[in-house]
C-alpha cells in the first residue's frame, strides 16, 4: 500500500517537470552515454582484459545507482554527489598546482578527470527533474571549476584544458538549462514566499 502511494506521488512529481528540464536531462544523459562507450570502447584495448571490463562495469553501476537513488530520493542524492564532487574538484587542485604531472598521469592511464564529471552529472541531471538548481549549480560546477583550475596551472599552456573543456560544452549547457528551469519555478510562484495583506473591512 505505501509502496503504490508512492509510486503515484512520484508520478505527480515526474508530470509536473516542465519541458526545459527535460531538455537538459535529455543533453546530459545523450553526452554521458557518448563518453560512456569511448570511455568503455578505449578501456576494452588499453588495459583491456577484465581490468577494462571490470573498470566499465564499475562506471555503469555507479552512474546506475546513484540515477536511481536520484529518482527515489533527490535530495539524499544531492547530498551524496556533492560530497563525490571533492573528486575532480581534487584532481582540478592537482592541475592547478602541477599541471604536468597530472596532464602525464591521465596520458598513461586514461581520462580521469573527464570520468568523474560524467559519473556525477548523470545522476544530477536526474535529480534535476525535481531539484533543478542545486543540480545546475553543481553540474556547472563539476565541469567548469576544474578546467579552470587547469587552466592556471598550465600557465603559458593554458589553452590546452581549455579545448580539452570544449567537450563539456553540452553538460555546460544543460547546467544553465536546469538553473532557468528553477529560476522559471520560483517566478510561477512567487506568493509562496510573500506574507498575504490583510483584507480591509
Amino acid at each position: 500500500m505505501a509502496l503504490n502511494e508512492f509510486g503515484q506521488r512520484l508520478m505527480a512529481r515526474v508530470q509536473a517537470v516542465d519541458a526545459l528540464r527535460w531538455s537538459a536531462l535529455v543533453v546530459t544523459l545523450g553526452f554521458v552515454g557518448l563518453v560512456t562507450l569511448f570511455v568503455g570502447g578505449s578501456a576494452m584495448t588499453d588495459p583491456g582484459g577484465w581490468l577494462g571490463v571490470g573498470g566499465t562495469a564499475v562506471l555503469v553501476l555507479a552512474m546506475l545507482g546513484l540515477s536511481l537513488l536520484a529518482v527515489y530520493l533527490p535530495g539524499a542524492a544531492l547530498v551524496v554527489l556533492a560530497v563525490a564532487a571533492c573528486a575532480p574538484l581534487a584532481f582540478g587542485l592537482w592541475s592547478l598546482v602541477d599541471y604536468g604531472a597530472a596532464h602525464d598521469w591521465e596520458d598513461s592511464h586514461g581520462p580521469l578527470s573527464l570520468v568523474l564529471v560524467v559519473v556525477i552529472c548523470a545522476p544530477a541531471g536526474v535529480a534535476g527533474l525535481f531539484h533543478p538548481r542545486a543540480s545546475g549549480y553543481l553540474i556547472l560546477t563539476v565541469s567548469v571549476v576544474p578546467l579552470l583550475l587547469a587552466a592556471v596551472g598550465a600557465a603559458s599552456h593554458f589553452y590546452q584544458p581549455l579545448l580539452v573543456g570544449l567537450l563539456l560544452a553540452p553538460l555546460v549547457a544543460s547546467g544553465v538549462m536546469f538553473l532557468l528551469s528553477g529560476r522559471q519555478q520560483g517566478q510561477r510562484h512567487p506568493s509562496a514566499h510573500l506574507p498575504r495583506k490583510p483584507v480591509p473591512r
